[in-house]
């Protein structure tokens, strides 16, 4: 053994000292030329191994003296012709390799020179067609290899001659006809012309060859196949049709009654023979999926049936006999069906199977007689199976594919169940593991629990903090927080609401968006009262309402309000900082605001983005089924990302919108001071706003993205906390702020608790200086005025006024910490009044120790002990009256 060299030449003479050397091994070397003479000598070699070497044509000068060789390698050389002479004088030659070369035909003539060849291997070349008579001296062959070529067409009788050939490999060419030629092979056994693009099987086509095992046929464009073309094969032990597209019927095997393997897959295929298992009582395995095959016979008969495949079909319902009587049944796999209904007996008399597969079929139900013995069975696909499989009813199961992971607590010994206890009996056993490897550890933990009585079963989808059987809020630290949110959130936004719609009749833009993002965490509130309600309702045995709460409308409900309550409330409060910063301008330089309008109509389309962001994983079902806590966010198990991190980033890039906007707010009223104006205070809270929510929303945009990042390992436990807790606390927090720190919030509450104990015949309106109600705040009190003025009653046009939707007026008064009363003027008949809303002169001011403004007016007077009286109680800070005068 010379193999595996840097030899490049033979010389002459090289092995004359070796006359008795029987095998020489040259492979792997880099020879281009052996020398004529470089083998004489060796009358007794048997084999010569000269395959990868630099060869370009056979050196049959060197060879010819070896009579006694039988074994001659020459593949994976660069041989592109062998001369007709070659291979004279090896009347012994039993093996030729010539395969992974360049050889473009046939070498018929230097074939004819080896009578006694029995295997010979051409593969792996560039030959196209095979003529008639090419192998006709070759009556020893045995085996015959022509794969991986180019051919194309084959001569009728190209293999007449080879009376004694058993294998004949044509796989991996271009035949696009079937090899007639075959007929003329008695003796074949082993056949194979797959992945080729034969489209016609002609009936009889294998009838000269009685003595057919194996027939590889698989991945030809098959169109037709004749009813005749496999019968009467009484040895055939395998048959294999795959990717037989047009194919409509079941092949007749009248006569071929050894089968033990058919496969025929990815066909048209819609029934099966009512007699199969009469005529194939020796068939062991079946595999007829991938096909259009809607109703099953009975199987009986096949006693030695072993393996069924019957996935991807049109099966409907299985009967009570169709596998009645298959005692050797071991594997049956019926997945990606139809299957609606299976009879309770089906399967009583499978008592040898162990792998069931009926995953993705349509299924309510499943039978358990007779499935005691199952190691594995999946059901994973069937959403209308939402009943609880027992644990008894499969005693030794090892492996189980449900379609929902509530499922998987019913089994004492899941993965899950036997984690919790390993923790308890590790620490009994700490000393002991600490000496051996992990593996030894496992056994070591196994073998415990099979002492104990427990199965281990590898359940799937696993119970978890996401998947609860007990609990759905878990630890009572979460339930208590998120039973808090829920009550903070619903009293304080209906209490903010209350305050705000009931003390104006025309919300001004900054009071408008206010009251918008109080109703989205409204919402809020409702879905963590809805998971509250839940927990409280399925305490300790959450696994019997999972599955329908998840599967059903009311998950859909939730998770449609926390979605838009959410994105709602981060719009809103976009639109609230960009409204202020508008304020803010044009306060400075007008005195007032103008857009009010434009931001009613983008708090529409706030509402409509909202809106749509909410529906969205309504049309697709996962979405909002994905976890109990009804959120298309990810649950550890299932990301759900698309959807998720589309919503993350429109969020962050909301919240890089309001941050620039406040930054630039603040700049530019660096240099103002509107410490004593009414702008202030909704600007600061809007900031507080922003700050909170957008500190909230990290953890949520981090545990969001976490899924993508492989290095980020974060426990479920962890990711639901923050989701229950962080996901929600804006809705809890933001109206808390409004509340105790929002100047705006007592002074609503001071008018609402006047509306409430308003007296018989008081009229309260609250007006705007702006045509609507923004900081100015008024109380009209029309009984209280009329007893004051004593002789001076009210004129029809203040009455009708003040009955009716109040006129925007500029001169009306500003109050800060106490309502005051404001004379709306009107014409008297004596003149003395000007016409309502008439622009008046501004007058003093009054000291804040004053009781009331002092004037000459009569109405003036009055005006003032009007708002004395009533104030009293209250502490007078600063009174501005515009009171018309005669002379306006």
């Amino acid at each position: 053994d010379i193999s595996m060299n840097n030899i490049t030449r033979l010389p002459d003479d090289a092995f004359k000292n070796f006359p008795y050397l029987e095998e020489l091994r040259l492979a792997g070397n880099d020879l281009s030329f052996i020398h004529p003479k470089a083998l004489s000598g060796l009358k007794e070699l048997k084999v010569l191994t000269l395959q990868n070497n630099q060869l370009k044509t056979v050196p049959n000068e060197a060879i010819r003296g070896l009579s006694s060789l039988q074994s001659l390698r020459l593949d994976a050389n660069h041989i592109t012709a062998i001369p007709e002479e070659s291979f004279e004088g090896l009347v012994q030659l039993r093996h030729l390799w010539l395969d992974d070369n360049s050889l473009t035909e046939v070498p018929i003539y230097p074939l004819s020179n080896l009578p006694s060849l029995q295997a010979l291997t051409l593969a792996l070349n560039k030959i196209t067609h095979i003529p008639d008579y090419a192998f006709t001296n070759l009556s020893s062959l045995v085996v015959l290899h022509l794969h991986n070529n180019k051919i194309k067409t084959i001569g009728k009788h190209c293999f007449d001659g080879l009376d004694n050939l058993e294998t004949l490999d044509l796989n991996y060419n271009n035949m696009v006809e079937f090899p007639e030629a075959i007929k003329a092979l008695p003796s074949l056994k082993e056949l194979g012309f797959h992945s080729n693009y034969i489209s016609i099987i002609p009936d009889g086509a294998f009838a000269g060859n009685p003595l057919l095992r194996t027939i590889h046929l698989y991945d030809n464009p098959l169109s037709f196949v004749g009813n005749s073309a496999f019968q009467n094969l009484s040895d055939l032990h395998s048959l294999v049709i795959r990717g037989a597209s047009m194919v409509q019927w079941f092949p007749n095997l009248t006569g071929t009654i050894n089968l033990e393997s058919l496969t025929l897959t990815g066909t048209k295929i819609n029934d099966i023979p009512v007699n199969l298992c009469q005529e194939q009582k020796v068939l062991r395995t079946l595999d007829l999926s991938y096909n259009n095959i809607k109703d099953l016979p009975s199987f009986k008969g096949c006693h030695t049936l072993e393996e069924i495949s019957l996935q991807h079909n049109q099966i409907h319902e299985i009967a009570e006999d169709t596998f009645q009587g298959l005692s050797s049944l071991r594997i049956l796999d019926l997945s990606r069906n139809r299957i609606h209904q299976i009879h309770k007996g089906a399967f009583i008399t499978v008592g040898a199977l162990l792998n069931l597969d009926l995953s993705f079929n349509e299924l309510t139900s499943v039978p358990t007689e007779g499935l005691s013995g199952l190691n594995q069975l999946k059901l994973t696909g069937n959403s209308e199976l939402k009943e609880a499989l027992a644990a008894k009813n499969f005693a030794k199961l090892r492996s189980l594919s449900v379609p929902y992971a509530y499922q998987c607590c019913a089994f004492w010994g899941c993965d899950s169940y036997l984690n919790s206890n390993a923790e308890d009996s590790s620490h009994q056993d700490q000393g002991a593991l600490m000496d051996h490897e992990k593996a030894d550890a496992d056994v070591l933990r196994n073998v415990k629990n099979e002492e104990l009585g427990q199965t281990i079963i590898h359940c799937t989808p696993a119970t978890g903090a996401f998947k609860p059987c007990e609990y759905l809020l878990g630890s009572w630290m979460i339930r208590l927080t998120v039973w808090f949110i829920f009550l903070v959130a619903l009293f304080f936004n209906l209490l903010v609401m209350l305050t705000i719609f009931a003390s104006c009749t025309t919300l001004p833009s900054s009071k408008l968006f206010i009251s918008l993002i109080s109703v989205s965490n409204l919402f809020m509130g409702v879905y963590t009262g809805i998971l509250t309600f839940l927990d409280a309702v399925s305490w300790g045995r959450f696994a019997e309402f999972g599955i329908w709460w998840e599967t059903g409308s009311g998950c859909r409900i939730a998770g449609f309000l926390a979605v838009f309550s959410s994105e709602s409330a981060i719009f809103f409060l976009m639109l609230a900082a960009v409204e202020r910063s508008f304020s803010a301008k044009e306060f400075i330089k007008k005195g007032k605001s103008s857009h009010q309008k434009q931001f009613q109509i983008a708090a529409f389309f706030a509402f409509l983005c909202a809106l749509v962001a909410g529906c969205l994983p309504l049309f697709y079902k996962a979405e909002y089924s994905a976890s109990p806590l009804c959120l298309p966010f990810p649950t550890g198990e299932t990301p759900l990302l698309g959807f998720t991190v589309t919503l993350v980033l429109l969020n962050s890039l909301a919240f890089l919108l309001m941050a620039v906007i406040y930054t630039k707010l603040y700049c530019n009223l660096e240099k103002e001071d509107l410490s004593e104006n009414s702008q202030s205070s909704t600007i600061k809270h809007v900031a507080w706003l922003i700050f909170t929510n957008c500190i909230f929303f990290c953890p949520v945009a981090f545990f969001s993205f976490a899924p993508l990042i492989t290095a980020i390992s974060i426990s479920p436990e962890i990711m639901k906390s923050v989701t229950l807790i962080f996901f929600p606390l804006p809705a809890c927090l933001n109206p808390v702020l409004y509340v105790f720190f929002n100047p705006k919030f007592k002074e609503d509450w001071k008018l609402l608790r006047r509306h409430l104990t308003r007296k018989n015949g008081a009229v309260q309106i609250a007006v705007n200086a702006q045509g609507g109600c923004v900081t100015q705040d008024f109380y009209y009190d029309c009984g209280v005025y009329t007893h004051l003025q004593g002789n001076i009653a009210l004129c029809e046009c203040c009455e009708s006024l003040l009955l009716s939707k109040p006129m925007p007026c500029k001169h009306l008064v500003k109050s800060h910490s106490c309502p005051a009363l404001a004379v709306v003027p009107c014409q008297k008949s004596d003149g003395y009044w000007s016409d309502c809303g008439t622009q008046s002169a501004h007058s003093d001011y009054a000291d804040e120790d004053d009781s009331f403004v002092s004037d000459s007016s009569d109405q003036v007077q009055a005006c003032g002990r009007a708002c004395f009286y009533q104030s009293r109680g209250f502490p007078l800070v600063r009174y501005a009256y515009n009171i018309p005068r005669i002379k306006d």
